[in-house]
């Protein structure tokens, strides 16, 4: 339960900063590629997931 709160954890820090840099973008006329930013996002998340359960063992 504990690896299943921090995946929770981790995936909703991401899904906030996706969200603070698609409405900069937005204001300034800059449209995203959705398949990328879903692609580096998802892998920022597994090396922050990776990192924060190494520090653990």
């Amino acid at each position: 339960m504990n690896h299943f709160l921090k995946g929770i954890i981790v995936m909703v820090g991401i899904i906030i900063v996706n969200m603070i840099i698609n409405i900069v973008c937005n204001i300034n006329g800059i449209n995203l590629n959705t398949t990328g930013m879903s692609t580096v996002s998802s892998i920022c998340a597994i090396f922050i997931y990776d990192r924060w359960i190494r520090n653990e063992k």
